[in-house]
């Protein structure tokens, strides 16, 4: 079977600066709108540190995703629109349905496929010196795709100038991307439960998406979604770990 993987890039084990600084947050209110409470979920910004992993360069595209429907996997809506465009992200994805895929995925290769969690992600686009953006802190239009900097979906790997360190690509804007975790507060745990892909409750999405304002796409900016629930602006990328 010829299964289109994305590039993975291996992000060594390392420490790094999760969520928003306490005392950062009137200013995110007073730069991007809403109150300091409106950010409060990213906060305190705490260290952790994570063991190595491999994280997809992009999000799964249309291209990849079909050859899933084409050996039984489940289309999400509009596929007859989406796999007229192969480079796109693709979208309308649940998070049982992407949890699915990575299932499917491991079964047919030589490697064992997930949805990252929310601070493998958080690391894959920030790197280990807590900037705001995958390249720095200073807003660019010209390296994301978000509202005022285009007008439609990109293909992925559209903005190479808006990598990460690690050299991650569309983790700002683009579409907002699943995470293993479920929406709980911070500081961060991974063994708290809150990666248990069978506990009920809202999952944590990250990215924001190319039809929202660019603080969206801030590195520590964490949103939720029911898992059940999908639409236009939502995809997912992956991890990869030897089986």
């Amino acid at each position: 079977m010829n299964i289109p993987l994305p590039t993975f890039v291996t992000i060594p084990t390392t420490a790094f600066l999760m969520g928003t600084n306490e005392s950062d947050l009137s200013t995110l209110a007073k730069t991007y709108g809403g109150t300091r409470e409106s950010y409060r979920e990213e906060s305190p910004q705490h260290r952790i540190t994570l063991t190595s992993y491999a994280i997809a360069t992009t999000p799964v595209t249309v291209a990849l995703y079909a050859t899933y429907i084409a050996h039984g996997g489940e289309p999400p809506s509009s596929w007859h629109a989406q796999s007229a465009s192969p480079a796109l992200p693709v979208v309308n994805i649940t998070w049982p349905m992407a949890n699915a895929f990575c299932a499917w995925l491991s079964h047919h290769t030589a490697a064992h496929y997930a949805l990252p969690d929310e601070a493998q992600w958080e690391c894959a686009a920030r790197g280990n010196d807590g900037r705001q953006f995958p390249w720095g802190n200073s807003w660019d239009d010209s390296r994301a795709a978000v509202r005022g900097s285009c007008t439609q979906l990109p293909p992925v790997a559209s903005y190479p100038s808006g990598a990460s360190s690690w050299g991650c690509l569309d983790m700002a804007g683009g579409v907002w991307e699943w995470t293993t975790s479920l929406d709980r507060l911070y500081p961060y745990h991974a063994d708290d439960g809150r990666n248990d892909i069978q506990a009920p409750g809202r999952r944590i999405i990250r990215g924001g998406c190319y039809v929202n304002p660019h603080g969206y796409a801030r590195c520590a900016c964490r949103f939720r979604m029911d898992p059940l629930m999908t639409n236009p602006f939502l995809g997912f990328r992956i991890i990869k770990n030897p089986s």
